[in-house]
């Protein structure tokens, strides 16, 4: 089950790290749920990563009294949420299963991707590819100049708005979009050996879209010309796909 834990905002990462580092193996494992969210500079659309929920944790765990005594010896504050059902055991506060599969609905390994949009000189959205393509009919606000959309839901027992990251065509190139809008690129039918990129290699996008993050690669799809590679944000080690033409490796 997933149990829900509240963070003072802007310590959830260390609290994460501080669990993961001391609880007992298998006790539990920790989601800190990200997003890529876009703004522009240039006219085009850059990522930067954000926490989803800020001020919770997700637990995972089959032993949520064992969780509970451990986080209570977290040096910051935080609490596990829950319930006093008076003369009772305390109860935990699950999260509920149609929460829990709105929330791995939004994520790929705890990371929430921009959603590619393409709509027509008409004004018509020909195209949604990404976690807003499953909710599209709840779309609240839709404001592709600054590349967001407004999807409003009930989650975690309230009525929230969520915003929903934009790309476009006008914004550099995505790797991971070939796959998810069914695109075979012409280079998938050429002979490539040796890339120049490898295994445990650290590198750079040149592009600009994730700053100055740096990465290590941990498979590349030479054939493809797909990076495969992870970083570290917020306590969290996400993962990546990238295209091995906008990479540099860092010597």
């Amino acid at each position: 089950m997933w149990y829900v834990v509240q963070a003072r905002s802007g310590e959830e990462q260390e609290i994460k790290l501080y669990i993961e580092k001391t609880a007992e193996t298998g006790l539990c494992r920790v989601i800190l749920p990200l997003y890529e969210d876009v703004y522009r500079r240039g006219g085009i659309g850059h990522i930067v990563l954000k926490k989803l929920f800020p001020g919770y944790l997700f637990i995972e765990t089959e032993d949520p009294d064992g969780v509970y005594s451990h986080i209570r010896k977290v040096p910051h504050f935080t609490r596990m949420l829950a319930m006093d059902e008076g003369e009772r055991e305390k109860t935990f506060l699950t999260v509920g299963r149609e929460d829990e599969e709105f929330i791995k609905s939004l994520t790929e390994d705890g990371l929430m991707h921009v959603s590619y949009i393409r709509r027509a000189k008409s004004g018509r959205i020909e195209e949604i590819t990404g976690p807003l393509s499953l909710y599209s009919s709840h779309i609240k606000k839709l404001d592709i100049p600054h590349r967001r959309a407004i999807v409003e839901a009930d989650i975690l027992g309230k009525h929230r708005r969520i915003k929903y990251p934009l790309w476009t065509d006008a914004d550099p190139h995505l790797a991971w979009l070939d796959e998810k809008r069914n695109v075979s690129p012409e280079i998938l039918s050429t002979k490539t050996w040796d890339i120049g990129i490898h295994d445990g290699d650290k590198v750079r996008d040149e592009t600009g879209i994730y700053g100055d993050l740096e990465f290590t690669v941990t498979k590349v799809d030479a054939a493809r010309r797909i990076v495969y590679a992870a970083a570290e944000m917020f306590g969290t080690k996400v993962r990546f796909e990238m295209n091995a033409d906008d990479l540099a490796v860092i010597e």
